[in-house]
């Protein structure tokens, strides 16, 4: 690899580490995951458009949201507890509003399980309560979106299935590297 290639990775890669940095541990996290999320978002709609070609054309709102998760490192520098309440809310919304532009029973609201664990891991013993608030509001916008969206069988059976595994396999990834990033639980008890 050349000289100037490493150069610029290694430049990248401090970059972002100074971009996610955060002095509190939770924050971090929850930075790291927000980009990470954020940086995926143009993705998948692409990936929806292999599946489904122009049936995904709704999806393509979910690139915008690339913006928002973004910003949550910003938000954190002036004020921490607003930017873990962007965080949990938003990736909530998202999720919902997934489901209720590209229906249900493709495996979208699966995304919600990842918002209950962002939302367990964000904040620590002394802000449990409002932990468990927000980890009540996936379960909400889930009975939600049930009662809302339309049902995904426009899409055709194969799509539908198509759609299902991406979506299993998308939540199960991200849940396993939101659980292998997550901040050791010293603070768990107060």
């Amino acid at each position: 690899m050349p000289n100037w290639f490493s150069g610029w990775i290694k430049r990248i890669g401090s970059g972002f580490g100074h971009f996610v940095t955060h002095r509190d541990q939770r924050m971090a996290y929850g930075n790291l995951v927000a980009v990470l999320v954020g940086s995926n978002q143009p993705l998948f709609p692409l990936t929806l458009y292999v599946v489904l070609g122009e049936a995904a054309r709704p999806s393509l709102w979910g690139m915008v949201s690339t913006l928002v998760f973004c910003v949550v490192p910003m938000v954190a520098r002036s004020h921490v507890l607003a930017a873990k309440l962007l965080l949990s809310l938003y990736a909530s919304l998202h999720t919902a509003g997934y489901v209720m532009v590209m229906g249900q029973g493709a495996g979208f609201e699966l995304f919600f399980l990842p918002c209950i664990l962002l939302s367990a891991l964000l904040f620590p013993a002394r802000q449990r309560l409002l932990g468990w608030a927000l980890c009540a509001v996936p379960f909400l916008l889930f009975f939600a979106v049930q009662r809302l969206a339309g049902h995904a069988n426009h899409f055709g059976a194969e799509a539908l299935s198509s759609l299902w595994q991406i979506n299993a396999i998308s939540v199960a990834c991200l849940t396993a590297m939101m659980g292998m990033l997550a901040p050791a639980p010293r603070d768990r008890y107060p």
